[in-house]
């Protein structure tokens, strides 16, 4: 399987599961008084399984993520405690709101672009997302598994 064609499969994958994950998101953090946002946490870790690989190669891919409420300022938002030697984007979400509808569903509002050497110990490593209004931060715990497994079998444990 190519390169590109593994990428697409593993984005469309990570799609999918953000959204069939949608519906069953629940905030699992105590927020000060007059704290209007929350990142929502998944019923299930977000996970990203990266077949290791000699020096050079580099595999990249992106966290989907679920802010809801309403906010006046930006949103600050990237990536913390990642594999040796990988990077994360950072960004904002401008001012705004995103709200549960009658259904309990939500519209997923971000998203992290992470790469990184696929040459990294074999590891499951604890990342986060972050998401910060400048005052209160809140955090969602992904994981980024470096393994010689297939990707359908390292995606599929449970």
């Amino acid at each position: 399987m190519s390169r590109i064609t593994r990428s697409v499969l593993v984005l469309a994958s990570a799609l999918l599961v953000s959204l069939v994950g949608t519906s069953a998101v629940a905030t699992a953090q105590t927020a000060p008084q007059g704290h209007t946002w929350h990142l929502e946490q998944f019923d299930r870790t977000s996970r990203m399984c990266v077949q290791q690989g000699p020096d050079g190669r580099t595999h990249a891919s992106y966290f989907f993520f679920v802010v809801s409420g309403k906010w006046a300022t930006d949103l600050e938002f990237g990536m913390r405690d990642l594999p040796p030697g990988w990077t994360a984007t950072e960004h904002h979400l401008p001012p705004g709101s995103n709200l549960h509808d009658s259904d309990g569903s939500i519209r997923v509002n971000g998203f992290v672009g992470v790469q990184g050497p696929a040459s990294v110990p074999l590891a499951t490593y604890r990342a986060h997302i972050w998401v910060s209004d400048g005052t209160v931060t809140e955090t969602l715990p992904t994981d980024i598994i470096v393994t010689t497994e297939s990707w359908v079998d390292c995606m599929n444990r449970g």
